[in-house]
């Protein structure tokens, strides 16, 4: 089996999974961070990418049972979609703590589609499903309210941010001791240098703002769910603001742009 796992930094791996008519054509990547207290996944991918992910741990050298927690940046199924398989996998010694953003939860819970919209100027609507869910006897659900937030950061090291736009409680989170951000779709790579966000939003004005909050957050490694996959430190002394008129590129694929990597 090909390994799909890539080493990022000396805690950060990526696993690029499968999504776009289970092809890899648009990248989309499952984080794995090492903690004292054990792994924690970013995101799951879309369904049927459990058992790759696992293997995956393994031919890498790490224990899947040592998953501990899995932070989903949001309900879609593109992010939570082999969560349900993952969990049915890996035998952890206990139940794997998922967190999720407060607002998203009743909406993965749901198990029903949801209408999101494309495109800032057409307003197109698109359909997002919600991945499986999780046994009971295998996985722990917690909100991210004031308790969530505090044992994440207890346990793990890692802060919650709310960063709603793309979905009501989609949620970015940042390892304190390393300052990898986990951004999910609030912060894309939409070229090797190029940091901005994708054009499918439940309200694009939110979405816009918490971008620009994570952009300007002091962390140093950035790390998006979708596109490109970057190791190297980006600290705010590199970050140059995308200011002026937007391109006809940008304003055909509907982009928000907010800095270049230089």
């Amino acid at each position: 089996m090909k390994n799909n796992l890539t080493r990022l930094t000396e805690t950060v791996s990526a696993i690029k999974t499968t999504f776009l008519f289970r092809t890899q054509l648009l990248p989309t990547h499952v984080f794995i961070l090492e903690t004292k207290n054990g792994l924690v996944l970013f995101d799951t991918g879309s369904p049927g990418n459990g058992k790759m992910i696992v293997e995956s741990l393994r031919e890498a050298k790490f224990d899947p049972g040592s998953i501990r927690a899995i932070c989903l940046s949001h309900w879609h199924r593109d992010h939570a979609g082999s969560l349900a398989e993952i969990t049915e996998l890996i035998e952890p010694a206990s139940k794997v703590e998922i967190f999720i953003g407060q607002a998203d939860l009743p909406l993965l819970t749901a198990q029903r589609p949801r209408i999101l919209r494309f495109h800032p100027f057409l307003n197109l609507p698109v359909c997002h499903r919600p991945g499986r869910m999780p046994s009971s006897s295998n996985g722990l659900l917690i909100p991210l309210d004031n308790a969530g937030y505090a044992k994440l950061d207890r346990k793990y090291g890692i802060k919650a941010i709310p960063t709603p736009g793309h979905t009501p409680g989609h949620m970015a989170y940042l390892h304190r001791e390393t300052g990898s951000l986990f951004s999910g779709c609030a912060l894309s790579l939409l070229e090797p240098n190029l940091v901005g966000i994708v054009p499918i939003f439940h309200d694009r004005k939110e979405q816009i703002r918490s971008g620009k909050r994570l952009a300007e957050m002091d962390f140093r490694y950035l790390f998006p769910v979708h596109m490109f996959l970057k190791s190297d430190e980006i600290p705010l002394k590199k970050r140059r603001p995308c200011t002026g008129k937007k391109g006809m590129m940008t304003r055909l694929m509907g982009n928000h742009l907010f800095f270049r990597v230089s």
